[in-house]
């Protein structure tokens, strides 16, 4: 699915009024969207419910859905909360809203007390304040209203974007309103994606209004959504005569003294998400712990030699190993010891095969990450926002602030796959695309759960999904795995390894 921008959506409406799509008549099907949002979730009538109209389209928008609300026999208040409207379209519909005598309109700054009477009694807030043309802060003669919006026991349901909100980053400046749930209107658009904004739309439903979807397929993007149907594109059916070999072999050098979870739990994702051999290359001393938990894999055993580098058996066994895979996975624990700095680097400049780098394997090339430039082979990173920050010289509020932005920044100028984790993680690709996801919570904030990402998007990888796309399903799977764990055992108990054992049925799903 497509999430768009600001200025993109404007285009997607333009050309639907070059199609014959009278911006008036967008307006009022996006009003009834909003309104048969109600009547599916709800009971509405006499139900008290409050319309925050501003001046623009947005407020044009609520307009509609109030009349639409007070034939469904709800007890509308409109409240003009910045005078009155101020485009052509919004006026219209205003002047609408008495062909529906039920709905009472009050001024906010004629009477600020009457006003917040209303917020506190209401069952529900629509907000139709902003759209998504807004930027800056709120007026400061606003601030009290979303204050008290956001003090009511109301229910809050927000217009395409709540009121504050950046459109294009999901960012704010000032006071936001925060919704319950937000009515977006033929597409996503990026601040439902991305933090803060995607816990200040509450929960998103996308309405059509009557823009075709050859008109939407057609319009260019600021981001793809990761859905369920991008992954089952990805993953093929088995034919009947497949064996091991058909679906790749991946090398994952991981693990170190002390990190032997790391490797076991990065190995075991993978071989649950269907490569045909992992080989695992780790330090003998943990290897009777990693293979009691993972028992398909084949194991490369390496001896460090006191002066700290592998022995010359050790390196003649990793290159073996190396000329017989389709992907490698460097780090989940790998440490960042001399031999091992130097053996990422190897790895990256020589590899033959896609190369994925997580944690100890991003650490490895701090200070002199050019050496991602000197090899044609895809290279895909997974940094979460410290080790983001490091890679760019930026601080980690720098990075949280505009996570697309650094993303396909980086990605564009390393020709690298960039996966940036955290809440809504960013996939950026060598040519600049975008895909957003909306999968996973904060139950999946536990030490190894980049582990079991790191190893689920190598065996994709390995089986010969492309880089982007391997990340983009492992992402949203690992995500989906996670929701799943945390309405079955809670986002407090939940564990990485209770990841891997939801993958099975996530693999049935998707093979039905």
């Amino acid at each position: 699915m497509k999430a768009l921008n600001a200025q993109q959506s404007r285009e997607l409406e333009q050309r639907a009024q070059q199609q014959g799509c009278p911006l008036l008549q967008l307006m009022e099907q996006a009003g009834a969207a909003v309104a048969r949002f109600f009547k599916k979730k709800y009971e509405m009538e006499q139900k008290r419910v409050v319309v925050l109209c501003g001046r623009g389209n947005n407020g044009g928008d609520g307009f509609v859905a109030a009349r639409y609300l007070a034939e469904n026999k709800a007890r509308v208040v409109v409240l003009l909360v910045d005078g009155q409207p101020a485009t052509e379209n919004a006026a219209a519909m205003y002047r609408r809203l008495y062909e529906q005598p039920a709905v009472r309109v009050f001024s906010y700054s004629d009477d600020r007390e009457l006003a917040f009477s209303l917020l506190e009694t209401a069952d529900f807030i629509i907000d139709a304040v902003y759209g998504i043309g807004f930027h800056g802060r709120v007026a400061a003669h606003m601030e009290p209203l979303f204050e008290q919006v956001s003090k009511a026991a109301a229910v809050v349901v927000a217009v395409d974007i709540p009121s504050g909100l950046l459109c294009d980053t999901g960012t704010m400046e000032g006071p936001c309103i925060r919704a319950d749930y937000t009515v977006s209107f033929s597409t996503l658009k990026c601040a439902h994606i991305l933090n803060p904004g995607k816990e200040l739309c509450g929960e998103v439903s996308v309405a059509p209004i009557g823009i075709s979807a050859a008109l939407i397929d057609q319009q260019a993007a600021a981001v793809q959504v990761t859905e369920m149907a991008d992954v089952v594109r990805a993953i093929k059916p088995r034919e009947p005569e497949s064996h091991k070999g058909s679906f790749g072999r991946l090398l994952c050098i991981c693990g170190s003294t002390g990190m032997a979870g790391a490797a076991a739990m990065s190995i075991s994702a993978a071989l649950r998400c269907g490569v045909g051999l992992v080989d695992a290359a780790l330090p003998r001393d943990i290897y009777p712990v990693v293979a009691t938990q993972a028992q398909e894999a084949v194991y490369t055993l390496l001896d460090i030699l006191p002066e700290g580098k592998y022995s010359v058996e050790s390196r003649r066994s990793l290159e073996k190993s190396s000329s017989l895979c389709s992907a490698i996975l460097l780090g989940c624990g790998l440490g960042v010891a001399p031999h091992t700095k130097a053996l990422v680097e190897e790895v990256i400049s020589g590899s033959r095969v896609p190369v994925i780098l997580d944690a100890d394997g991003i650490n490895s090339i701090l200070g002199h990450i050019d050496i991602l430039k000197t090899t044609d082979v895809p290279l895909i990173l997974t940094p979460h926002p410290g080790e983001m920050s490091r890679l760019m010289g930026k601080t980690v509020s720098e990075i949280q602030q505009n996570r697309v932005r650094y993303a396909r920044q980086f990605a564009m100028d390393y020709a690298v796959t960039l996966v940036l984790k955290g809440a809504g993680t960013v996939i950026a690709a060598p040519d600049g695309s975008i895909w957003l996801n909306r999968t996973g919570n904060a139950g999946m904030a536990k030490g190894g759960s980049g582990d079991v990402l790191a190893g689920m998007l190598a065996s994709f990888t390995a089986q010969g999904i492309p880089a982007t796309a391997a990340a983009a399903v492992a992402v949203y799977l690992h995500g989906l795995a996670g929701d799943r764990c945390a309405a079955q055992l809670s986002q407090t108990a939940m564990l990485p390894t209770d990841l891997i054992a939801m993958l099975p049925k996530l693999f049935l799903e998707i093979g039905r």
